[in-house]
């Protein structure tokens, strides 16, 4: 009942926060096209009707790699507070079900959807009722279906302004859906032209060659399994993708195991952790960072079952636990399980793809601490998070970390942008100095003061001269002992 009336309170608070953000209102069945620009957001919410069993959420790119963040609980979600993610290139789509843990606790139901600009994105979106099938089958023009739009493939009867021209399919100039001709060799990353058509972006993205589409450099050994990565040739992600892992685990519940069974008990297959059909579910390694989760179907058990378990590919059967035998059955002499191996790994710098490893790419997301754009954004907020996870074991580069860390939290809280979990307690305590009537930009401005630099120097010099002194009594003692003389010798 408590969890309850909290959640109705966040809720209450998400719908003013909402309205006070300037959501903007969409009508359910009815596409929106917009404009976002890199980096960048646009929020939105639409009330789903009681009678709907099932939603479909559409996102079509006109051009550019939008992507959307959808919550039934917080308003304006990112990738922190969200609770499904639609971050593939191109057009998709994301059916919700009413049996899904989220969807419409309660009444009025308000779905809260943001839109980020990984490019500068134009895009259509829209929210239908899933109720029944066919539903969203209309059409934008005669012969033209809606998920025929940007679809890789050219459809000339989609080749109309009320389609958006198919969505680009039939620019000769676009070597793939989103990717605009002038973004390939322009010198910046886009995701939507890493991809062979586009000889991977013509080398933005990286001195090499792409391995597989979808799967850019900087997603191998990031700390999450990606299924575009989870092939041969990108190395199976590195380390995300536990293929140094064996059947070996501790736990009894079997939360640290990280081995390759892929069936139940029963024989079914397992669904993909990153799939939403035939089973869609709120398992993802987005809520679940440390559970194992990702682009592959092994067992596993994130949230505290008895055993691990999986989703099916049975449209019949929900989910099945696993027979993945005993704690340390499987384990050879002196094996410590993969899971616990990660925990405490020194990963601060892993030898890939330049920049390499959570700490470098922490320090690229969030540049000199100096610039709003790059100190707010997700990435670094996202790249700070990996490096807290990696770096806090690394003793060669520990110290460098928490220099940085430091230096970026201090910048957050100047720029008021202070909402990043992996500063948590640093603006927590930040906040504590309220009572002293300074608040927490006064303390940064404190701390960035002249005055403050004089103080620690001065605190530096009275420490340096303590030392001098102590040195030199325990100097004359030691004179003194060595010049006395015992009485038995007088």
């Amino acid at each position: 009942m408590a969890r309850m009336l909290a959640a109705v309170c966040a809720l209450g608070l998400g719908l003013a926060a909402g309205q006070e953000s300037g959501e903007q209102h969409l009508e359910m069945g009815v596409m929106r096209s917009a404009l976002v620009n890199e980096d960048s957001f646009q929020y939105y919410s639409v009330t789903i009707p009681s009678k709907s069993n099932a939603i479909k959420v559409k996102l079509i790119p006109s051009y550019g790699d939008p992507d959307a963040y959808l919550s039934f609980t917080a308003p304006e979600p990112d990738d922190l507070t969200a609770t499904w993610v639609m971050d593939d290139v191109g057009a998709e789509e994301q059916v919700i079900k009413r049996d899904a843990v989220e969807f419409c606790q309660y009444e009025p139901c308000i779905l809260h959807i943001s839109v980020y600009g990984y490019d500068e994105s134009e895009y259509m979106i829209g929210v239908y009722d899933a109720s029944s099938a066919g539903v969203i089958e209309e059409e934008c023009a005669p012969g033209c279906k809606q998920d025929m739009i940007a679809d890789g493939v050219c459809q000339q009867a989609c080749k109309v302004s009320a389609c958006y021209d198919d969505g680009g399919d039939c620019e000769e100039q676009n070597c793939a859906p989103g990717c605009d001709e002038g973004w390939v060799g322009d010198e910046y990353c886009d995701e939507a032209c890493f991809v062979e058509a586009c000889n991977w972006d013509g080398g933005d993205c990286s001195e090499n060659s792409g391995c597989n589409t979808g799967c850019l450099p900087e997603y191998i050994n990031d700390g999450e399994c990606d299924s575009e990565c989870n092939v041969a040739a990108c190395g199976f992600d590195g380390d995300d993708c536990f293929h140094r892992a064996t059947e070996c685990f501790g736990e009894a519940d079997g939360k640290d195991y990280r081995g390759t069974k892929n069936r139940t008990k029963s024989g079914k297959e397992c669904q993909a952790w990153d799939a939403q059909f035939p089973q869609q579910h709120t398992r993802t390694h987005l809520n679940y960072p440390d559970a194992g989760l990702g682009g592959h179907n092994h067992c596993r058990n994130p949230d505290g079952e008895a055993m691990p378990w999986c989703y099916t590919t049975d449209m019949e059967v929900r989910f099945e636990q696993c027979d993945v035998g005993q704690p340390w059955q499987h384990c050879k002499q002196n094996e410590i399980p993969l899971a616990t191996q990660q925990a405490g790994a020194v990963q601060c710098l892993n030898p890939t793809v330049p920049p390499s490893g959570p700490l470098p790419r922490f320090e690229q997301a969030c540049g000199n601490g100096e610039s709003h754009a790059d100190v707010c954004s997700r990435q670094c907020c996202n790249a700070a998070k990996a490096a807290a996870a990696y770096c806090a074991n690394d003793e060669l580069n520990y110290g460098r970390h928490q220099d940085y860390k430091m230096k970026i939290a201090f910048s957050m809280l100047k720029l008021g942008c202070n909402s990043c979990e992996a500063f948590s307690d640093f603006f927590s305590n930040a906040h504590l100095l309220d009572g002293l009537g300074l608040g927490s930009k006064g303390m940064y401005r404190f701390v960035d003061s002249f005055g403050f630099k004089v103080l620690v120097a001065s605190f530096i010099i009275m420490l340096l001269m303590l030392c001098v002194i102590a040195a030199s009594i325990a100097r004359y003692v030691w004179q003194r002992r060595q010049y006395s003389m015992p009485e038995s010798a007088v």
